[in-house]
């Protein structure tokens, strides 16, 4: 073959082939993607022969197996430059390489080629390949093959060393041929693939074309990661249903959710207000509650409170009769369930600006938390007085201030949640997110006072877009959506429903700006009462 051939070049040449590979996270798909090239003459066609192979390639002993194996695909994708690969072996390491090549319309026409049926990408095919079924001598003009029907109606093949095209073929045989074509040197072959001069490969292939022989490899591993693919076996593999970034303390939440408020009678007689300013003395704490003489029933005067109990009493007093506690509502970061598509396998940390998991890597981002003990659902925090300083940054004035803070051990604050925090008149202040927590430990292993930091975020943060309803006074009200069917593994759906708190002023359901609670694994927005879609499904609000 002539070495001044016109292969396809690259603008600008130091991009060759291919670019990035990237483990799609079901373990079996990889997605290729590759540089432009342009063929040369403009009339002939483009296409992208595509190689991979779990050999390596080695630089120093030229180890060419890669390439040796020929290309498994050829994608005529000349628009998105992309081809999307199912079926890889999990866990194992792939190198791939992607070679341009260019060919005259009217000696083939790839799109006549065959398609592996275990593809979906319609850019693909596949050259096929047979074994000569007789031998041939160099002026035969018919090519006893097997497999005939494997092959277009024209096209060229490539016996050992010779190219030769033909222009029709009959039941057996490629028919109408051009011995020696594309300056090749037409030889006799024999089925076990001796050409007269030296021993070949035996197996026919259908001509790959003018290739631009660049050798840029590019290795990646089929790996199942933190990615939200649905695949009809599996589902929505990327489940975390446990979390292992932060400790599980939800059975101390259960254990210290209902404890008794501060009862001011018996012993007590008198607001602790009244005793901690020493207007109140020889008053008794801790020892005694309810009476003797009928209230909560006869004889059920109680002595000897726990302590960790007569603790939170106290904490509670403070924060809600002295009135150093704000009300403000807890957004607790979720730890675990459906990873958000914005996860990659070549990324480790989510989008923060990303819609669905609001910077959190999984779906829904935060679920709000809902207090039993307050008509409002909210907690009360204990802000100490901090410095607010504003800096001059590259965008410009930055307002800045870090508030050390404490509340009740309950409920159990992780870093990473977040507070909103409001004004006096009842709006929205600043959101603020929680660092470096601290757990008072008491007697016997219990929980105490909780100590912890919350930075304040800017208001470009999506947080902010996180919608939490924000006070539930009067009578709060849990509803349910319809169910919605979630696409789970084997095909199959997993039908649910999600519920969510609402004041019961809420009148009409337009009133509704807020998030669901967690169910399957995620969670849905709500915006003016129409619930957002999340995991190809959505759901419908409906009153009581």
């Amino acid at each position: 073959m002539a070495c001044d051939i016109p292969k396809p070049y690259y603008l600008p040449w130091t991009k060759p082939g291919i670019r990035v590979v990237t483990s799609m996270g079901d373990g079996y798909t990889m997605q290729i993607v590759w540089n432009r090239a342009f063929a040369s003459p403009v009339s002939y066609s483009l296409a992208y022969n595509i190689y991979y192979s779990t050999t390596p390639f080695d630089m120093e002993s030229q180890n060419m197996d890669l390439i040796i194996e020929g290309p498994k695909f050829v994608s005529t994708n000349i628009i998105t430059l992309t081809a999307t690969i199912l079926d890889f072996t999990p866990g194992d390491m792939f190198y791939f390489v992607v070679r341009a090549t260019q060919y005259d319309p009217d000696w083939f026409n790839l799109t006549q080629l065959s398609q592996d049926p275990s593809q979906t990408d319609g850019y693909l095919y596949v050259y096929p390949e047979t074994l000569l079924s007789e031998d041939i001598d160099q002026t035969q003009t018919n090519i006893p093959i097997t497999d005939i029907d494997l092959f277009p109606d024209h096209g060229v093949v490539q016996i050992g060393q010779e190219l030769v095209r033909y222009l029709s073929k009959s039941t057996d045989s490629l028919t109408g041929v051009e011995r020696g074509f594309f300056s090749t040197e037409a030889r006799l072959h024999t089925t076990d693939g001796y050409d007269g001069y030296e021993d070949q490969d035996p197996v026919i292939h259908f001509w790959k074309g003018i290739e631009k022989t660049d050798l840029f490899v590019v290795q990646e591993q089929s790996t199942f990661s933190g990615q939200n693919i649905f695949s009809p076996t599996d589902g929505y593999r990327s489940q975390d249903l446990e979390g292992i970034v932060v400790s599980d303390m939800g059975t101390n939440d259960a254990d210290r959710e209902d404890f008794p408020p501060y009862d001011y009678v018996g012993w007590h007689r008198t607001q602790p207000s009244r005793l901690f300013t020493g207007t109140c003395v020889d008053t008794y704490i801790g020892g005694e509650s309810f009476c003797a003489d009928g209230y909560g029933g006869l004889n059920q005067q109680i002595r000897g409170i726990p302590l960790y109990e007569q603790a939170d009493r106290l904490q509670e007093a403070l924060l809600e009769e002295l009135g150093t506690g704000q009300p403000c509502v807890l957004l607790k970061r979720i730890w675990n369930g459906i990873t958000c598509s914005c996860m990659t396998n070549n990324q480790e940390y989510p989008d923060p600006r990303c819609p669905k998991c609001f910077g959190g890597s999984f779906v829904g981002g935060y679920e709000q938390y809902y207090n039993p003990r307050r008509l409002d659902s909210r907690i009360l925090v204990r802000f100490t007085p901090s410095t607010e300083d504003v800096k001059m940054m590259d965008a410009g004035l930055e307002s800045s201030i870090t508030y050390p803070c404490w509340t009740l051990t309950y409920p159990i604050l992780d870093d990473r949640d977040v507070l909103i925090r409001f004004k006096p008149d009842g709006t929205e202040e600043w959101r603020y997110e929680i660092i470096n927590v601290e757990r008072n430990i008491q007697l016997f292993g219990k929980t105490g006072k909780q100590s912890f930091n919350c930075q304040r975020l800017r208001k470009t943060s999506i947080v902010y877009q996180w919608r939490a309803i924000r006070n539930t006074e009067d009578v709060p009200v849990t509803i349910s959506t319809t169910v919605g069917l979630l696409r789970g593994p084997g095909g199959t759906v997993l039908p649910h429903v999600h519920t969510l708190t609402i004041s019961n002023n809420t009148t009409t359901i337009s009133q509704i700006n807020q998030s669901t609670d967690l169910s399957s694994g995620h969670l849905h927005p709500i915006v003016n009462g129409v619930v957002l879609d999340a995991l190809g499904h959505t759901h419908q609000l409906i009153l009581p």
